[in-house]
């Protein structure tokens, strides 16, 4: 199952390796991908909902839209909010911040995407934003290419135009001979995804292509799918830690780790983290070779709690909460705790 087919430890030390593996390499990543700058372009630009697209966008003169202050900053620089506004979806082709603190700047994209990242090796964070699809938006976040993304305290809600393929918070999916990071936390993704398909985040590398996730203190709701790790379209590997999260009220299943004989390795932590109130499935692994590994974490509530099928493969550290679904369902081992 494809995203533009969608139809579904206690222990520190664990924990804090995942972390430091998925956060080392971030360092260095951000001395890759600093595009060539144009000669006028600036390190920090603004934005305000009454700027004009011209100039150079200083703080006195702010632009009225990303996409035009993006043109107008440094690679490695970053677009500040000036104030509140639709500021319009922008292609990034640099490494960048995007950063509206005290303000939360908006995209609503109408039938488009709000923001694609789709150029080898750039560093891209988010911070501070609200995107908004209002029903006809297709996808919040494409990141079709890149070395890194951090998405830090943003809202993405309402993504529900287009057709297959679309209707997404967050598609995160690194290209072939790509082993791309992904960092969310502290950040809300509501209401997207069509009737059968669509996702909160559907994590899809493609070729050849890894996907390193981190999420932390994060909230998915209302989503058709919540979290879907789909290793179907690679050899590469998806290696992803849920922490201190929420997934909730999808329409289907909550959180999927999905591959096929001869694809990736897809494997999820999920650790202090709950699925609740899903219409599908809370936790679902499917084909050999997908793993979910569950520390301290509740999945109540949902249609079926577990389900590992294919070969798929569901672990626990005995320290977690099952209980209150239609059917509980069933884990496929037992860890020691250590």
């Amino acid at each position: 199952m494809k995203v533009d087919v969608l139809n579904e430890r206690r222990s520190g030390k664990f924990a804090a390796k995942t972390i430091a593996l998925l956060f080392a390499g971030a360092a260095s990543l951000m001395v890759l991908g600093l595009s060539a700058n144009p000669a006028h372009a600036a390190a920090r630009t603004f934005v305000s909902g009454t700027g004009t697209d011209v100039g150079t966008c200083a703080r006195a003169a702010p632009c009225l839209t990303f996409a035009y202050a993006h043109g107008q900053t440094d690679s490695g620089g970053e677009i500040n909010c000036v104030d509140t506004g639709n500021f319009g979806p922008v292609t990034i082709t640099r490494s960048i911040t995007i950063d509206c603190a005290g303000s939360l700047g908006g995209i609503s994209p109408g039938a488009a995407d709000a923001i694609t990242i789709n150029t080898a090796g750039v560093v891209v964070r988010l911070r501070n934003l609200s995107l908004n699809g209002i029903g006809a938006g297709f996808t919040g976040i494409r990141f079709l290419n890149g070395a890194a993304l951090f998405v830090e305290n943003c809202t993405i809600a309402n993504f529900n135009g287009g057709g297959p393929g679309q209707g997404n918070g967050v598609v995160f999916a690194p290209p072939t001979g790509v082993t791309a990071e992904l960092y969310m936390i502290e950040t809300v993704i509501s209401s997207n995804g069509h009737a059968s398909d669509g996702a909160g985040l559907a994590i899809q590398p493609a070729g050849s292509g890894s996907a390193r996730v981190a999420i932390d203190r994060t909230r998915i709701e209302n989503n058709t799918f919540g979290i879907f790790a789909d290793g179907s379209g690679s050899t590469g590997m998806i290696a992803a830690q849920i922490r201190d999260s929420v997934v909730s009220e999808s329409k289907l299943n909550g959180i999927t780790a999905l591959t096929v004989a001869g694809a990736s390795i897809t494997s999820l932590t999920v650790e202090r983290s709950s699925s609740l109130l899903n219409g599908g499935t809370g936790i679902q692994s499917q084909g050999s070779g997908a793993y979910v590994t569950l520390a301290d974490s509740t999945v109540m509530s949902n249609v079926t709690g577990l389900s590992a099928s294919g070969g798929g493969n569901i672990f626990s550290y005995q320290d977690n909460q099952l209980s209150g679904n239609v059917s509980d369902g069933a884990l496929t081992a037992v860890l020691a705790v250590r």
